[in-house]
């Protein structure tokens, strides 16, 4: 049936990820990753809103992914990263980078994918640049 779906930005779910469905008032249902903090309160308080859900294998949609990078801080690091993510043809959205007293740059990217299996391939790409430690998916905020 036709029902409006949108996908929480509390824990940006991609496909793939558990999820569950949450029937909201007025604004359909909420797509929430299973181990998301806000699905254990809804469930608790609101249990009777909660609906199973699953993804759509041919469904095409954009979605959003949070990644954080943590890596030596040096010059035109951000330039080599977000030269990654643009070479990826990744939408950057949102970018925050902080750099700690010990010289590690933190940051934050938020951008849009269509393909869920393509966030592998990004996160690669990054790992390779020079002077990162990690970078993976922020899964709640």
């Amino acid at each position: 049936e036709d029902v409006l779906i949108k996908l929480a930005r509390c824990c940006t779910p991609v496909p793939g990820d558990p999820i569950t469905g949450f029937i909201t008032r007025g604004s359909g249902v909420s797509i929430h990753r299973s181990d998301c903090v806000n699905v254990a309160d809804l469930k608790f308080h609101q249990g009777d809103r909660i609906v199973k859900v699953s993804w759509d294998p041919g469904a095409k949609t954009i979605f959003l992914v949070n990644i954080q990078i943590e890596a030596l801080d040096r010059a035109r690091l951000l330039s080599d990263i977000t030269r990654a993510l643009s070479d990826q043809e990744v939408n950057i959205l949102h970018a925050a980078v902080n750099t700690t007293k010990d010289q590690t740059a933190i940051s934050r990217f938020t951008f849009e994918m269509a393909d869920a299996s393509h966030l592998d391939v990004v996160l690669a790409s990054i790992r390779k640049i020079d002077g990162v430690y990690d970078v993976y998916r922020i899964t709640n905020n």
